[in-house]
This record gives structure tokens, C-alpha cells and sequence, in this order.
């Protein structure tokens, strides 16, 4: 065996192992390709439209509720200042009213820098924009003083 047929036999090897291994490389990578092409989605619940139509539903009843109750407020304050227990430049230290011991009553904060008033009024109506669906009850400063309450009939 001569020298050259020594240096074909090696080559011939080095060659057969690059094949392999270029070979193996390509089977490699499409096996991960077709990994992340094929498998399976992820499965997503999916709520029944009903359901979200009702969560809807709710959320918008809750932002209605929330505007009326900022109307409440509004509105008392506005009353108190038209009737002059609040002075003019008063403002809602609480936009949100507070439930009373009296159904359909609702308290709200308002204040200067002086002071601050506990208002408290009847809803008499469901138009919040009428300014006589909220009915003035009393008028209280901070401390308790009675500034003013509805006459009883």
C-alpha cells in the first residue's frame, strides 16, 4: 500500500464524517423547526359570550351608580350654596356620598379652608339634574354645629 492510497482512505473518512455530520445538523433542525410549527396551541378558556355580555352589563350599571352618586353630591352641595349655609367658593372634600341611618338620605363632605360641612339630604326624585329631586335635610359643620335643618312638617 502506497502513501497516496494512505492519504485517499483518510480523506475518504474525513469526508464521510462531514456528510454525518452536515447531514445530522439538517435532520436536527428540521426536527425543532417542525417542533415549534406543529405542535399544539395552547388551549385558552374562553368565557361564553352571555357571561361577558353580563360582566359588561354590570360594569356599565356600577359607572352609572358611580356618576348618580357623584350627582348626589353635586347637587347638595349646590343646594346648600344656592341657599347660603355654604359659602360660594366651598368645594366636595369627598366626591362619594355616605349612607344614613334614614333610607334615601345620603351625607357628602364639602369644605373651605376654614371648615369643613356634613351635608345631609333626601333624594325626593330620580332626576339628578333637577336640583329639587335632592331635598336639603341639615347642614353640620365639622365639629357638630347645626348650621341648618329642613323645618318638620
Amino acid at each position: 500500500m502506497t502513501q497516496r492510497d494512505t492519504n485517499l482512505r483518510g480523506i475518504s473518512r474525513e469526508w464521510l464524517a462531514a456528510r454525518i455530520v452536515l447531514l445530522g445538523g439538517f435532520v436536527i433542525a428540521i426536527a425543532v423547526a417542525a417542533y415549534f410549527t406543529l405542535r399544539p396551541a395552547p388551549v385558552v378558556q374562553q368565557q361564553p359570550a352571555a357571561q361577558t355580555e353580563d360582566q359588561a352589563a354590570v360594569l356599565a350599571r356600577k359607572e352609572a351608580n358611580a356618576k348618580a352618586a357623584i350627582m348626589v353630591c353635586a347637587m347638595e352641595l349646590l343646594n346648600a350654596k344656592n341657599t347660603g349655609i355654604v359659602p360660594s367658593y366651598g368645594q366636595l372634600a369627598s366626591m362619594l356620598p355616605r349612607k344614613t341611618a334614614t333610607r334615601g338620605r345620603y351625607a357628602c363632605i364639602a369644605g373651605t379652608n376654614v371648615t369643613r360641612y356634613v351635608i345631609e339630604a333626601d333624594l325626593v326624585c330620580r332626576n339628578l339634574l333637577d336640583s329639587r329631586c335632592v331635598a336639603l335635610h341639615d347642614v353640620k359643620t365639622s365639629d357638630g354645629t347645626l348650621l341648618y335643618q329642613r323645618p318638620q312638617n
